[in-house]
Protein backbone atom coordinates (compact mmCIF):
# COMPACT_ATOMS: atom_id res chain seq x y z
CA UNK A 1 0.00 0.00 0.00
CA UNK A 2 2.91 2.33 -0.38
CA UNK A 3 3.21 4.91 2.31
CA UNK A 4 -0.63 4.84 2.63
CA UNK A 5 -0.40 1.91 4.68
CA UNK A 6 2.32 3.38 7.10
CA UNK A 7 0.71 5.51 9.71
CA UNK A 8 2.91 8.66 11.75
CA UNK A 9 1.14 8.86 15.14
CA UNK A 10 2.11 12.00 16.32
CA UNK A 11 3.06 14.54 13.32
CA UNK A 12 4.68 17.22 14.29
CA UNK A 13 2.90 19.19 11.83
CA UNK A 14 -0.18 18.69 13.41
CA UNK A 15 1.03 20.34 16.48
CA UNK A 16 -1.08 23.55 17.08
CA UNK A 17 -0.04 26.37 18.16
CA UNK A 18 -2.43 26.14 21.62
CA UNK A 19 -1.97 22.70 22.16
CA UNK A 20 1.65 23.61 22.52
CA UNK A 21 1.04 26.07 25.30
CA UNK A 22 -0.34 23.62 27.60
CA UNK A 23 1.59 20.64 27.05
CA UNK A 24 4.61 22.36 27.11
CA UNK A 25 7.98 20.00 27.83
CA UNK A 26 5.30 16.89 27.77
CA UNK A 27 4.90 17.47 24.27
CA UNK A 28 8.74 18.05 23.94
CA UNK A 29 9.88 14.83 25.20
CA UNK A 30 7.46 12.61 22.94
CA UNK A 31 8.30 14.50 20.26
CA UNK A 32 12.18 13.77 21.29
CA UNK A 33 11.36 9.53 20.84
CA UNK A 34 11.42 7.75 17.91
CA UNK A 35 8.94 7.03 15.24
CA UNK A 36 7.34 3.49 14.75
CA UNK A 37 5.22 3.09 11.66
CA UNK A 38 2.66 1.34 11.70
CA UNK A 39 2.10 -1.49 8.38
CA UNK A 40 -1.88 -2.61 7.96
CA UNK A 41 -0.57 -5.40 5.09
CA UNK A 42 1.50 -7.00 7.93
CA UNK A 43 -0.83 -6.47 10.51
CA UNK A 44 -3.70 -8.45 8.41
CA UNK A 45 -0.79 -10.74 7.52
CA UNK A 46 -0.42 -11.61 11.28
CA UNK A 47 -3.84 -12.35 12.05
CA UNK A 48 -4.69 -14.90 9.38
CA UNK A 49 -2.11 -17.05 10.98
CA UNK A 50 -4.44 -16.85 14.36
CA UNK A 51 -7.92 -18.11 12.72
CA UNK A 52 -9.34 -20.73 14.50
CA UNK A 53 -12.36 -23.99 13.21
CA UNK A 54 -14.81 -23.46 16.20
CA UNK A 55 -15.74 -20.57 14.16
CA UNK A 56 -16.87 -21.87 11.61
CA UNK A 57 -18.21 -24.99 13.25
CA UNK A 58 -20.41 -22.50 15.09
CA UNK A 59 -21.68 -21.12 11.68
CA UNK A 60 -22.78 -23.99 10.76
CA UNK A 61 -24.76 -25.32 13.84
CA UNK A 62 -26.90 -21.94 13.90
CA UNK A 63 -27.53 -22.68 10.00
CA UNK A 64 -28.81 -26.20 10.75
CA UNK A 65 -30.68 -25.13 13.79
CA UNK A 66 -32.45 -22.57 11.75
CA UNK A 67 -33.61 -25.25 8.90
CA UNK A 68 -34.90 -27.97 11.15
CA UNK A 69 -36.71 -25.28 13.05
CA UNK A 70 -38.34 -23.37 8.97
CA UNK A 71 -38.71 -27.20 8.48
CA UNK A 72 -41.19 -28.24 10.94
CA UNK A 73 -43.15 -24.88 11.30
CA UNK A 74 -43.90 -25.25 8.41
CA UNK A 75 -45.15 -29.17 8.55
CA UNK A 76 -46.76 -27.95 11.94
CA UNK A 77 -48.60 -25.56 10.30
CA UNK A 78 -49.57 -27.60 7.62
CA UNK A 79 -50.65 -30.49 9.43
CA UNK A 80 -52.76 -27.92 11.07
CA UNK A 81 -54.60 -26.83 8.22
CA UNK A 82 -55.41 -30.67 7.64
CA UNK A 83 -56.69 -30.83 10.92
CA UNK A 84 -59.81 -27.98 9.97
CA UNK A 85 -63.13 -29.01 9.63
CA UNK A 86 -64.93 -27.09 6.80
CA UNK A 87 -68.58 -27.20 6.87
CA UNK A 88 -70.49 -26.97 3.12
CA UNK A 89 -73.76 -25.77 4.78
CA UNK A 90 -71.83 -22.11 5.08
CA UNK A 91 -71.06 -22.51 1.51
CA UNK A 92 -74.35 -23.17 0.53
CA UNK A 93 -76.03 -20.94 2.35
CA UNK A 94 -73.90 -17.99 1.16
CA UNK A 95 -74.95 -19.45 -2.30
CA UNK A 96 -78.90 -19.62 -1.46
CA UNK A 97 -78.40 -15.83 -0.22
CA UNK A 98 -76.92 -14.99 -3.56
CA UNK A 99 -79.53 -16.44 -4.76
CA UNK A 100 -82.04 -15.10 -3.13
CA UNK A 101 -81.37 -11.73 -4.06
CA UNK A 102 -80.50 -11.93 -7.19
CA UNK A 103 -84.02 -13.29 -7.65
CA UNK A 104 -85.43 -10.49 -5.72
CA UNK A 105 -83.95 -8.18 -7.93
CA UNK A 106 -85.47 -9.56 -10.83
CA UNK A 107 -88.98 -10.22 -9.17
CA UNK A 108 -88.98 -6.49 -8.56
CA UNK A 109 -88.04 -5.63 -11.53
CA UNK A 110 -90.51 -7.65 -13.10
CA UNK A 111 -93.10 -6.21 -10.72
CA UNK A 112 -92.01 -2.38 -11.33
CA UNK A 113 -92.97 -3.46 -15.07
CA UNK A 114 -96.26 -4.83 -14.39
CA UNK A 115 -97.02 -1.46 -12.64
CA UNK A 116 -95.57 0.66 -15.39
CA UNK A 117 -97.70 -1.19 -18.07
CA UNK A 118 -101.03 -1.06 -15.83
CA UNK A 119 -99.89 2.92 -15.07
CA UNK A 120 -99.49 3.16 -19.15
CA UNK A 121 -102.86 1.42 -19.83
CA UNK A 122 -104.56 3.71 -17.31
CA UNK A 123 -103.33 6.95 -18.34
CA UNK A 124 -104.27 5.93 -22.21
CA UNK A 125 -107.68 5.12 -20.77
CA UNK A 126 -108.08 8.27 -19.05
CA UNK A 127 -107.01 10.38 -21.81
CA UNK A 128 -109.54 8.28 -24.17
CA UNK A 129 -112.09 9.07 -22.19
CA UNK A 130 -111.27 12.14 -21.59
CA UNK A 131 -111.19 12.61 -25.50
CA UNK A 132 -114.64 10.50 -25.76
CA UNK A 133 -116.27 12.77 -23.28
CA UNK A 134 -115.06 16.16 -25.32
CA UNK A 135 -116.54 14.38 -28.52
CA UNK A 136 -119.82 13.56 -26.71
CA UNK A 137 -120.32 17.03 -24.79
CA UNK A 138 -118.98 18.61 -27.94
CA UNK A 139 -121.89 16.90 -30.46
CA UNK A 140 -124.64 17.52 -27.51
CA UNK A 141 -123.88 21.42 -27.67
CA UNK A 142 -124.04 21.16 -31.33
CA UNK A 143 -127.39 19.44 -30.94
CA UNK A 144 -128.73 21.94 -28.16
CA UNK A 145 -128.25 25.02 -31.27
CA UNK A 146 -129.23 22.60 -34.03
CA UNK A 147 -132.99 24.13 -34.62
CA UNK A 148 -130.87 27.66 -34.85
CA UNK A 149 -128.63 26.61 -37.78
CA UNK A 150 -128.47 24.98 -41.21
CA UNK A 151 -128.31 21.18 -41.96
CA UNK A 152 -124.73 22.31 -44.25
CA UNK A 153 -123.32 24.17 -40.70
CA UNK A 154 -124.08 21.39 -38.34
CA UNK A 155 -122.97 18.84 -40.84
CA UNK A 156 -119.45 20.35 -41.66
CA UNK A 157 -119.40 21.14 -37.65
CA UNK A 158 -120.13 17.72 -36.98
CA UNK A 159 -117.70 16.40 -39.37
CA UNK A 160 -114.61 18.89 -37.84
CA UNK A 161 -115.70 17.45 -34.29
CA UNK A 162 -115.15 13.88 -35.41
CA UNK A 163 -111.73 14.58 -36.97
CA UNK A 164 -110.77 16.42 -33.76
CA UNK A 165 -111.58 13.27 -32.11
CA UNK A 166 -109.75 10.99 -34.53
CA UNK A 167 -106.73 12.99 -34.53
CA UNK A 168 -106.59 13.26 -31.02
CA UNK A 169 -107.17 9.23 -30.55
CA UNK A 170 -104.01 8.74 -32.98
CA UNK A 171 -102.02 11.02 -31.11
CA UNK A 172 -103.00 9.50 -27.42
CA UNK A 173 -101.95 6.29 -28.86
CA UNK A 174 -98.76 6.82 -30.82
CA UNK A 175 -97.75 8.63 -27.27
CA UNK A 176 -98.83 5.35 -25.04
CA UNK A 177 -98.83 2.29 -27.68
CA UNK A 178 -94.57 2.15 -28.07
CA UNK A 179 -94.20 2.55 -24.19
CA UNK A 180 -96.78 -0.01 -23.11
CA UNK A 181 -95.43 -2.34 -26.22
CA UNK A 182 -91.91 -1.88 -23.97
CA UNK A 183 -93.31 -2.14 -20.90
CA UNK A 184 -94.61 -5.82 -22.17
CA UNK A 185 -90.85 -6.70 -23.31
CA UNK A 186 -90.06 -6.13 -20.12
CA UNK A 187 -92.30 -8.04 -18.30
CA UNK A 188 -92.08 -10.93 -20.37
CA UNK A 189 -88.10 -10.90 -20.12
CA UNK A 190 -88.21 -10.46 -16.57
CA UNK A 191 -90.71 -13.32 -16.39
CA UNK A 192 -89.00 -15.65 -18.34
CA UNK A 193 -85.79 -15.14 -16.09
CA UNK A 194 -88.08 -15.42 -12.64
CA UNK A 195 -88.95 -18.73 -14.36
CA UNK A 196 -85.43 -19.76 -14.93
CA UNK A 197 -84.83 -19.83 -11.34
CA UNK A 198 -85.04 -23.11 -9.38
CA UNK A 199 -88.02 -22.93 -7.38
CA UNK A 200 -87.02 -25.47 -4.37
CA UNK A 201 -83.37 -23.54 -3.94
CA UNK A 202 -85.91 -19.93 -3.72
CA UNK A 203 -88.23 -21.86 -1.17
CA UNK A 204 -85.46 -22.67 0.77
CA UNK A 205 -83.47 -19.82 0.63
CA UNK A 206 -86.57 -18.08 1.54
CA UNK A 207 -86.81 -19.99 4.47
CA UNK A 208 -83.28 -19.18 5.16
CA UNK A 209 -83.95 -15.61 5.03
CA UNK A 210 -86.59 -16.18 7.48
CA UNK A 211 -84.84 -17.51 10.46
CA UNK A 212 -82.05 -15.50 9.01
CA UNK A 213 -82.86 -11.82 8.58
CA UNK A 214 -86.34 -11.09 10.59
CA UNK A 215 -85.51 -6.85 10.27
CA UNK A 216 -85.49 -7.14 6.47
CA UNK A 217 -88.26 -8.96 6.31
CA UNK A 218 -90.15 -6.52 8.54
CA UNK A 219 -89.07 -3.65 6.69
CA UNK A 220 -90.15 -5.66 2.81
CA UNK A 221 -93.13 -6.11 5.24
CA UNK A 222 -93.66 -2.33 6.20
CA UNK A 223 -92.68 -1.19 2.57
CA UNK A 224 -95.42 -3.97 1.00
CA UNK A 225 -97.98 -2.01 3.68
CA UNK A 226 -96.92 1.42 2.49
CA UNK A 227 -97.01 0.16 -1.35
CA UNK A 228 -100.53 -1.37 -0.75
CA UNK A 229 -101.81 2.24 0.94
CA UNK A 230 -100.02 4.59 -2.04
CA UNK A 231 -101.80 2.37 -4.58
CA UNK A 232 -105.32 2.53 -2.37
CA UNK A 233 -104.85 6.32 -2.06
CA UNK A 234 -103.66 6.41 -5.79
CA UNK A 235 -107.32 4.28 -6.61
CA UNK A 236 -108.90 6.52 -4.44
CA UNK A 237 -108.27 9.76 -6.38
CA UNK A 238 -108.90 8.05 -9.66
CA UNK A 239 -112.03 7.39 -8.77
CA UNK A 240 -112.62 10.67 -7.60
CA UNK A 241 -111.53 12.17 -10.52
CA UNK A 242 -113.10 10.31 -12.55
CA UNK A 243 -116.43 10.85 -10.28
CA UNK A 244 -115.77 14.99 -10.53
CA UNK A 245 -114.94 14.52 -14.88
CA UNK A 246 -118.59 12.67 -14.62
CA UNK A 247 -120.17 15.26 -12.14
CA UNK A 248 -118.85 18.31 -14.65
CA UNK A 249 -119.93 16.56 -17.62
CA UNK A 250 -123.10 16.54 -16.05
CA UNK A 251 -123.38 19.99 -15.07
CA UNK A 252 -122.12 21.23 -18.07
CA UNK A 253 -125.00 19.30 -19.71
CA UNK A 254 -127.37 20.31 -17.43
CA UNK A 255 -127.10 23.94 -17.93
CA UNK A 256 -126.51 23.63 -21.34
CA UNK A 257 -129.98 22.10 -21.77
CA UNK A 258 -131.29 24.75 -19.40
CA UNK A 259 -130.51 27.33 -21.80
CA UNK A 260 -131.36 25.64 -24.32
CA UNK A 261 -134.73 24.64 -23.30
CA UNK A 262 -135.37 28.89 -22.04
CA UNK A 263 -134.21 29.60 -25.72
CA UNK A 264 -136.12 26.97 -27.32
CA UNK A 265 -139.34 28.05 -25.58
CA UNK A 266 -138.74 31.53 -27.79
CA UNK A 267 -137.77 29.80 -30.97
CA UNK A 268 -141.06 27.64 -30.42
CA UNK A 269 -142.94 30.53 -30.38
CA UNK A 270 -141.30 32.13 -33.15
CA UNK A 271 -141.20 29.18 -35.31
CA UNK A 272 -143.37 26.69 -34.46
CA UNK A 273 -143.88 23.38 -35.72
CA UNK A 274 -147.22 24.37 -36.82
CA UNK A 275 -147.79 21.53 -39.46
CA UNK A 276 -147.37 18.80 -36.93
CA UNK A 277 -149.91 21.00 -34.56
CA UNK A 278 -152.76 21.05 -37.17
CA UNK A 279 -153.78 18.14 -39.25
CA UNK A 280 -156.28 20.39 -41.41
CA UNK A 281 -152.89 22.98 -42.23
CA UNK A 282 -150.65 19.87 -42.81
CA UNK A 283 -153.03 18.63 -45.80
CA UNK A 284 -153.68 21.86 -47.14
CA UNK A 285 -150.20 22.41 -47.60
CA UNK A 286 -149.61 18.77 -48.77
CA UNK A 287 -152.32 19.66 -51.37
CA UNK A 288 -149.65 22.29 -52.80
CA UNK A 289 -147.22 19.73 -53.47
CA UNK A 290 -144.59 20.35 -49.98
CA UNK A 291 -143.88 17.37 -48.59
CA UNK A 292 -142.83 17.15 -44.88
CA UNK A 293 -138.89 17.90 -43.96
CA UNK A 294 -138.79 19.55 -46.93
CA UNK A 295 -135.19 21.45 -47.17
CA UNK A 296 -135.53 25.35 -47.65
CA UNK A 297 -133.60 25.32 -50.26
CA UNK A 298 -136.06 22.45 -52.13
CA UNK A 299 -139.19 24.84 -51.01
CA UNK A 300 -137.58 28.04 -52.71
CA UNK A 301 -136.46 26.41 -55.65
CA UNK A 302 -140.08 25.48 -56.13
CA UNK A 303 -141.22 28.90 -56.03
CA UNK A 304 -139.15 30.51 -58.22
CA UNK A 305 -140.38 27.42 -60.57
CA UNK A 306 -143.92 29.07 -60.12
CA UNK A 307 -145.28 30.99 -63.83
CA UNK A 308 -148.98 32.66 -64.97
CA UNK A 309 -149.05 32.74 -68.40
CA UNK A 310 -151.18 35.77 -69.19
CA UNK A 311 -151.31 35.97 -72.48
CA UNK A 312 -152.39 32.82 -72.94
CA UNK A 313 -155.97 34.18 -71.39
CA UNK A 314 -155.76 37.76 -72.17
CA UNK A 315 -155.65 36.56 -76.19
CA UNK A 316 -159.12 35.88 -76.18
CA UNK A 317 -160.67 39.46 -76.01
CA UNK A 318 -157.57 41.76 -75.26
CA UNK A 319 -159.80 44.56 -74.73
CA UNK A 320 -162.10 43.29 -72.02
CA UNK A 321 -162.36 44.11 -68.42
CA UNK A 322 -161.42 40.56 -68.03
CA UNK A 323 -158.06 40.62 -69.95
CA UNK A 324 -157.67 43.78 -67.72
CA UNK A 325 -157.95 41.59 -64.39
CA UNK A 326 -155.68 39.10 -65.93
CA UNK A 327 -152.71 41.55 -66.41
CA UNK A 328 -153.37 42.97 -62.76
CA UNK A 329 -153.43 39.36 -61.04
CA UNK A 330 -150.02 39.05 -63.23
CA UNK A 331 -148.88 42.19 -61.34
CA UNK A 332 -150.35 41.66 -58.08
CA UNK A 333 -148.60 37.82 -58.10
CA UNK A 334 -145.14 39.36 -58.53
CA UNK A 335 -145.37 41.71 -55.60
CA UNK A 336 -146.83 38.96 -53.68
CA UNK A 337 -143.75 36.97 -54.60
CA UNK A 338 -141.14 40.01 -53.74
CA UNK A 339 -142.35 40.09 -50.05
CA UNK A 340 -142.40 36.87 -49.72
CA UNK A 341 -138.69 36.42 -50.55
CA UNK A 342 -138.43 38.62 -47.88
CA UNK A 343 -138.59 35.68 -45.45
CA UNK A 344 -135.95 33.19 -46.99
CA UNK A 345 -133.14 34.39 -45.52
CA UNK A 346 -134.65 34.18 -42.01
CA UNK A 347 -133.74 30.90 -40.76
CA UNK A 348 -136.88 28.85 -39.86
CA UNK A 349 -136.34 25.66 -39.25
CA UNK A 350 -139.62 24.08 -38.33
CA UNK A 351 -142.59 23.61 -40.00
CA UNK A 352 -143.53 26.82 -40.48
CA UNK A 353 -141.24 27.52 -43.23
CA UNK A 354 -143.51 25.55 -45.31
CA UNK A 355 -146.29 28.49 -45.02
CA UNK A 356 -144.61 31.13 -46.83
CA UNK A 357 -143.86 28.55 -50.04
CA UNK A 358 -147.31 27.05 -50.03
CA UNK A 359 -149.34 30.13 -49.73
CA UNK A 360 -147.02 31.28 -52.73
CA UNK A 361 -148.49 28.26 -54.10
CA UNK A 362 -152.29 28.52 -53.17
CA UNK A 363 -151.65 32.36 -54.61
CA UNK A 364 -150.60 30.81 -57.84
CA UNK A 365 -152.95 27.94 -58.30
CA UNK A 366 -156.07 30.86 -57.44
CA UNK A 367 -155.09 32.74 -59.57
CA UNK A 368 -154.52 30.18 -62.50
CA UNK A 369 -157.85 28.42 -61.37
CA UNK A 370 -159.83 31.82 -62.27
CA UNK A 371 -157.79 32.83 -65.11
CA UNK A 372 -158.75 29.67 -66.44
CA UNK A 373 -162.86 29.85 -65.57
CA UNK A 374 -162.77 34.08 -66.63
CA UNK A 375 -161.29 32.41 -70.26
CA UNK A 376 -164.12 30.03 -70.47
CA UNK A 377 -166.69 32.45 -69.12
CA UNK A 378 -164.72 35.23 -71.89
CA UNK A 379 -165.34 32.77 -74.47
CA UNK A 380 -169.13 31.70 -73.78
CA UNK A 381 -169.36 35.46 -73.89
CA UNK A 382 -168.26 35.96 -77.34
CA UNK A 383 -170.28 33.49 -77.85
CA UNK A 384 -173.35 34.59 -76.91
CA UNK A 385 -172.08 38.16 -77.90
CA UNK A 386 -172.22 36.82 -81.64
CA UNK A 387 -175.33 35.44 -81.21
CA UNK A 388 -176.74 37.96 -79.20
CA UNK A 389 -176.09 40.69 -82.53
CA UNK A 390 -177.58 38.09 -84.69
CA UNK A 391 -180.91 38.42 -82.79
CA UNK A 392 -180.86 42.15 -81.78
CA UNK A 393 -181.40 43.34 -85.69
CA UNK A 394 -184.79 43.28 -85.69
CA UNK A 395 -184.68 47.10 -84.10
CA UNK A 396 -184.40 46.12 -80.71
CA UNK A 397 -181.13 47.66 -78.69
CA UNK A 398 -180.20 45.00 -76.02
CA UNK A 399 -181.18 41.51 -74.04
CA UNK A 400 -182.31 40.85 -70.74
CA UNK A 401 -179.29 38.70 -68.91
CA UNK A 402 -180.44 37.80 -65.18
CA UNK A 403 -183.40 39.25 -62.97
CA UNK A 404 -181.78 38.21 -59.85
CA UNK A 405 -182.04 41.61 -58.26
CA UNK A 406 -185.37 42.59 -59.61
CA UNK A 407 -186.43 45.26 -60.07
CA UNK A 408 -182.93 46.28 -61.75
CA UNK A 409 -181.87 43.53 -64.35
CA UNK A 410 -178.41 43.31 -66.22
CA UNK A 411 -178.55 43.69 -69.75
CA UNK A 412 -176.22 43.20 -72.77
CA UNK A 413 -176.41 46.34 -75.33
CA UNK A 414 -175.72 45.58 -78.63
CA UNK A 415 -171.96 47.14 -80.68
CA UNK A 416 -174.03 49.82 -82.56
CA UNK A 417 -176.14 50.55 -79.80
CA UNK A 418 -173.79 51.33 -77.50
CA UNK A 419 -173.03 55.00 -78.08
CA UNK A 420 -176.42 55.99 -76.77
CA UNK A 421 -175.41 55.37 -73.23
CA UNK A 422 -173.20 57.95 -71.86
CA UNK A 423 -171.25 57.16 -68.25
CA UNK A 424 -174.09 58.20 -65.14
CA UNK A 425 -176.96 59.06 -68.13
CA UNK A 426 -180.10 56.95 -67.63
CA UNK A 427 -182.24 56.71 -70.94
CA UNK A 428 -185.61 55.87 -71.15
CA UNK A 429 -186.26 52.01 -72.42
CA UNK A 430 -189.09 49.91 -73.88
CA UNK A 431 -189.18 45.91 -72.47
CA UNK A 432 -190.24 43.78 -74.83
CA UNK A 433 -191.51 40.07 -74.94
CA UNK A 434 -191.28 38.89 -78.19
CA UNK A 435 -192.94 42.20 -80.15
CA UNK A 436 -194.93 43.20 -77.43
CA UNK A 437 -194.51 45.99 -74.96
CA UNK A 438 -194.81 44.56 -71.30
CA UNK A 439 -193.08 47.73 -69.25
CA UNK A 440 -191.02 50.60 -68.96
CA UNK A 441 -187.58 51.51 -67.61
CA UNK A 442 -184.66 53.17 -67.29
CA UNK A 443 -180.70 51.79 -68.74
CA UNK A 444 -177.74 53.48 -67.21
CA UNK A 445 -173.89 52.98 -68.27
CA UNK A 446 -172.35 51.38 -64.35
CA UNK A 447 -168.81 51.38 -64.38
CA UNK A 448 -169.11 49.86 -67.96
CA UNK A 449 -172.01 47.11 -67.09
CA UNK A 450 -175.30 48.52 -68.98
CA UNK A 451 -178.37 48.14 -65.73
CA UNK A 452 -182.13 48.36 -66.74
CA UNK A 453 -184.45 49.64 -63.71
CA UNK A 454 -188.04 48.34 -64.21
CA UNK A 455 -190.51 51.66 -63.46
CA UNK A 456 -193.54 49.89 -61.35
CA UNK A 457 -196.70 51.22 -61.86
CA UNK A 458 -197.98 53.32 -58.64
CA UNK A 459 -200.31 52.50 -56.07
CA UNK A 460 -202.82 54.40 -55.30
CA UNK A 461 -204.06 54.41 -51.91
CA UNK A 462 -207.18 52.47 -50.99
CA UNK A 463 -206.74 50.70 -54.35
CA UNK A 464 -205.53 47.06 -54.48
CA UNK A 465 -201.68 46.83 -56.15
CA UNK A 466 -201.95 46.76 -59.25
CA UNK A 467 -200.44 44.15 -61.47
CA UNK A 468 -197.23 44.85 -63.34
CA UNK A 469 -194.84 42.57 -65.90
CA UNK A 470 -192.01 40.33 -64.48
CA UNK A 471 -189.00 40.46 -67.00
CA UNK A 472 -187.47 37.43 -67.37
CA UNK A 473 -183.86 36.70 -69.17
CA UNK A 474 -184.25 36.66 -73.00
CA UNK A 475 -186.85 39.93 -72.84
CA UNK A 476 -185.87 42.43 -75.13
CA UNK A 477 -185.16 46.41 -74.90
CA UNK A 478 -185.78 49.52 -77.06
CA UNK A 479 -184.20 52.33 -76.17
CA UNK A 480 -186.37 55.49 -76.13
CA UNK A 481 -184.42 58.53 -77.65
CA UNK A 482 -185.76 61.49 -76.81
CA UNK A 483 -186.60 64.35 -79.58
CA UNK A 484 -186.44 67.88 -78.95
Amino acid sequence: MDNADEVNPIDSNLTHKEVALFLGDELKSQNNESVVTYNLVEEYAKTAKQKKPFVWILLAVCFFIVTVGTITTIALVSTSNHKIAINIDSFDDLNLRSLLSSAGRVKTSYENAVKNKKTLEQNLSDELNQAEQKRKMDLFTLESVSTVATKKSISERKNKIEAEYNVAVQKIHKEYDEKIAKAEADIKKFQSQVSSYDSDKLSRAKDAESSIDSTKQLHDMEMKSQEERYEKKISELRSQLLAQQIKAAEDQRKAVEEVRDIYQAKINLLDPKAREESNEQNKIILDTGIQNQLASSALWKSVENLSFNEESYTTIAPDSSFSEAVRNSNKELTELRTIAYRFKPIPMENSIKDYVPAMMHQSYRIATSLAESGAKIQSDLNAFETIAEQSLINGTDGIILSTSKAPEFSVYVANASKYKINQDTELPVQILNGSKHVADGTIANVNGDYIVKQILPQTKEGSPAPQYYHPVPGDRIRIVLQTK
